[in-house]
């Protein structure tokens, strides 16, 4: 198949209960019309158990009887239908010849022209079963099918799914298969191979698009510098409708014909998505938008280790660490208080510094680190953040990327310490400030603080000794807030999916408190600390 100009990928990872929703979403595409000179691909996992996996070439009937000519913006007031788009491979119907040749056939003179490609399966065999395959696997075959079939100058991707993906288990969360999720360092892989493939045949991925809650953090956009040039998210919740793609396609078909430059076209792909916000106010819900330029994420990394070191030493100042947990409690949040807006925190943490009474070192190094790191966070036409705006007052002190930033210790051995030390943004040392704070700001056990004057020293009584053990045992480190939602909460109820998104445990308080009610019984641990 020859090269095209654009292949717009959309992958719809609705193997849940977004499912509903995102079946008017390919309607919408096909409603946006079509250019000869770009190809709409589109991949949909419906959540009923045993519904096959649907792929689309959008529009495809349409092209071969506008022979070379386009369309942009449909008028017809006829409800768009997707199943001629359908590509059926070698599917047979039920009078035994294959679908697709009836199709052929039902084209008359332009039969001759209709070729589609075979998709990928969306199921694999293992164990003598046929299942569903894992979102990782999934994405990858889409990809590569993508990149093979629909040559471009130029791709885009757009995902659709539950986000989430930093300290998570419900990126892209398919219901049915063995393996439910992807996790970032997978996600990067997986870009990073696709990049590396197209990149021989100069080809550019020029845009990922998270049509996901809570993608636009920081680590991300590390993960994912060399494989997209861009990258389009949120800071907080997205919904099934905030992406309107009847527009963006137009937009897109618009400026190629205008031969507007790449820059203008993500531009708009941004101003879509945020006017497309406003009118979700009227419904209660806050939005918050970023465009960022992936190939400056490396601008990040000496004004980011500097703050992590000069958080560190303000640790040991009584001062400066109320400045900082003053400046975290300040700062922009999202889920649970599981992470902040980086711009916001720095803000805040220099303006606490300010007002401290007393200037010394440690504030001053706080101050000096903030302010460059927030330089660098500024937006602009040339700048790491392209576009960063808000629609509501949820998400008001938004700027564009979040970052980790729990006031207690996650309790998840898989993600804390290993996978989030694994991430490319280990670099920052934020993590190494993450656990020295962790502890430094942990509360004294209860029992272990003074008591009023004249009042014994508490004396437990051998059973209140076990549950001690059994407590500290349980929680395995500090307490956590256990998500209340589940995968039926839609995106933006603030709720979790089907297990704690944060990765911080059960337990009734996302605050620092330690495990037990006073001090451990092994000599020489400090009150607070916990037993490993």
């Amino acid at each position: 198949m020859s090269k095209k100009e654009w292949t717009l990928m959309f992958y719809f990872a609705s193997d849940n209960p977004l499912a509903a929703g995102i079946v008017s979403q390919l309607k919408s595409i096909k409603q946006a019309g079509f250019h000869p000179e770009i190809n709409v691909i589109a991949q949909f996992d419906p959540q009923a158990e045993g519904a096959p996996t649907h792929v689309f070439e959008v529009n495809l009937i349409n092209k071969l009887e506008a022979a070379e000519k386009y369309e942009i913006g449909s008028t017809a007031p006829d409800v768009p239908t997707l199943v001629e788009d359908r590509l059926w491979g070698e599917q047979k119907s039920r009078d035994g010849g294959l679908i697709k040749d009836r199709i052929k056939e039902s084209l008359g003179a332009e039969g001759p022209r209709y070729r589609p490609p075979t998709p990928p399966a969306g199921k694999a065999r293992t164990d003598d079963k046929i299942a569903e395959l894992s979102p990782r696997k999934s994405l990858t075959r889409f990809l590569e099918f993508c990149r093979k079939h629909y040559p471009a100058r130029r791709y885009i991707l757009f995902l659709l799914g539950h986000g989430l993906i930093v300290g998570s288990d419900i990126f892209l969360f398919d219901e049915h298969a063995t393996e439910h999720s992807l996790s970032l360092k997978n996600l990067g892989k997986i870009l990073t191979d696709f990049k590396n493939q197209i990149k021989k045949d100069d080809q550019s991925l020029e845009l990922v698009s998270f049509h996901s809650c809570s993608m636009s953090a920081v680590e991300v956009a590390y993960e994912l510098q060399g494989t997209a040039n861009h990258m389009l998210a949120c800071e907080g919740p997205a919904f099934v409708g905030s992406w309107p793609y009847r527009q963006i396609l137009m937009h897109v078909f618009q400026n190629y014909l205008d031969g507007s430059d790449v820059k203008t076209t993500l531009r708009e792909i941004f101003d879509c998505c945020l006017q497309n916000s406003y009118d979700f106010e009227l419904a209660g819900y806050s939005f918050d938008l970023c465009l960022c330029d992936l190939k400056k994420v490396k601008e990040l990394t000496t004004p980011f280790k500097e703050l992590s070191k000069a958080l560190k030493g303000g640790l040991t100042d009584r001062l400066a660490k109320e400045c900082i947990l003053l400046a975290h409690w300040d700062a922009q949040s999202y889920w649970d208080e599981a992470f902040i807006d980086i711009y916001d925190f720095c803000f805040r943490l220099d303006q606490r510094c300010a007002k401290a009474k007393q200037a010394n070192s440690k504030l001053q190094a706080i101050q000096k680190a903030s302010r460059a790191l927030r330089e660098t966070l500024e937006p602009g036409d040339n700048r790491l953040i392209v576009r960063s705006q808000i629609a509501g007052p949820s998400y008001q002190y938004s700027h564009g990327l979040s970052l980790f930033f729990p006031w207690s210790a996650p309790i998840n051995e898989n993600f804390w310490p290993n996978e989030y030390e694994g991430y490319k943004f280990e670099k920052t040392f934020w993590r190494q400030f993450l656990a020295q704070y962790f502890t430094e700001t942990m509360r004294d056990p209860r029992r272990s603080e003074p008591r009023p004057k004249g009042k014994p020293a508490y004396k437990p009584t051998l059973v209140e000794d076990l549950l001690e053990e059994v407590t500290t045992l349980a929680w395995g480190g500090q307490l956590g807030d256990q998500g209340s939602g589940t995968l039926d909460d839609p995106p933006g109820t603030g709720k979790s999916g089907p297990e704690d998104p944060t990765g911080r445990g059960v337990g009734p308080s996302i605050k620092n408190y330690p495990p037990y009610t006073r001090e451990p019984l092994a000599k020489g641990k400090k009150a607070g600390k916990l037993r490993r």
